[in-house]
């Protein structure tokens, strides 16, 4: 789960499709004269809103982090989490290859290299590089497997493919670290954002031709991009979330109730160049 702490105790939750409908926001409107437009589009609205599925049954009633008084965030140690995030993974792709091959690989992709920094690809943000465990390590080596023989039927195809890929995939971790800022980790005050870069940014498909995506404030739930990725300035997001108060009790039942209890909220915030 994706969360943001409030300055008054209250929290605000995000469930994992919340924050992946935020990131296909992103996807849908990426690309104007100066950045390529997705292609294939319609693969990639779709992986992005699907790049974190697999866990509706288990986010219904979440462990709580009862000392919080609200469920675990996503970087938190959960007690046994791992199992069910594996199988969460391996659920996803399934069900998405049999929808779109194509956004099946690049989801795949996504979780073998948030195991391994994003693959290396980017400078800015810093990773966060720690020792996984061997049901992961094994878990890794499977799913690569697959996406290879993926890659091999897909590159005799379409020529050109490795190249579209790269680019694909570096996108998807694009819209990704996007509305994690938006949802969690972009915040200087309640209502105020910080500065923050993505680099290096691919602009096309056809060149290889970088820049230093930057995001710096500009008022109250508003930030300006530069260079601007997007096909129109400005721009209105929103990310639905619940707004939990922690409860008097701390116990689990009474963390539980407080979060199946708390108000949804859309959370709404404005881009431009």
């Amino acid at each position: 789960m994706v969360i943001r702490e409030l300055k008054d105790g209250r929290c605000y939750v995000a469930l994992q499709e919340d924050h992946a409908e935020l990131a296909a926001q992103f996807a849908a409107h990426w690309g104007n004269a100066r950045f390529s437009k997705l292609r294939p589009y319609q693969t990639m609205v779709f992986a992005t809103t699907y790049h974190d599925s697999g866990y509706r049954e288990w986010e219904g009633t979440p462990p709580m982090n009862v000392a919080k008084g609200r469920p675990y965030a996503h970087r938190e140690d959960v007690p046994n989490f791992e199992d069910v995030e594996l199988k969460a993974y391996a659920k996803n792709v399934d069900w998405l290859n049999a929808q779109d091959p194509y956004a099946a690989l690049l989801v795949s992709m996504h979780r073998t290299g948030l195991w391994h920094n994003r693959y290396n690809i980017f400078t800015e943000p810093a990773g966060r590089l720690r020792e996984r465990s061997q049901p992961v390590k094994d878990a890794k080596i499977k799913l690569e497997t697959q996406q290879a023989e993926v890659k091999r039927k897909l590159i005799e195809l379409e020529p050109g493919f490795e190249n579209e890929l790269a680019y694909n995939y570096m996108a998807l971790q694009i819209f990704d670290l996007l509305s994690l800022y938006f949802c969690c980790d972009g915040y200087a005050s309640d209502n105020q954002f910080k500065e923050y870069a993505i680099a290096p940014v691919r602009l096309s498909y056809d060149r290889d031709e970088t820049v230093r995506l930057t995001l710096r404030p500009n008022g109250a739930g508003s930030v300006v991009i530069d260079p601007y990725p997007f096909d129109t300035s400005p721009l209105k997001f929103s990310a639905r979330a619940r707004v939990v108060a922690p409860p008097a009790e701390k116990t689990e039942a009474a963390c539980i109730d407080a979060y199946q209890k708390a108000p949804r909220q859309m959370i709404t915030f404005e881009v431009s160049a």
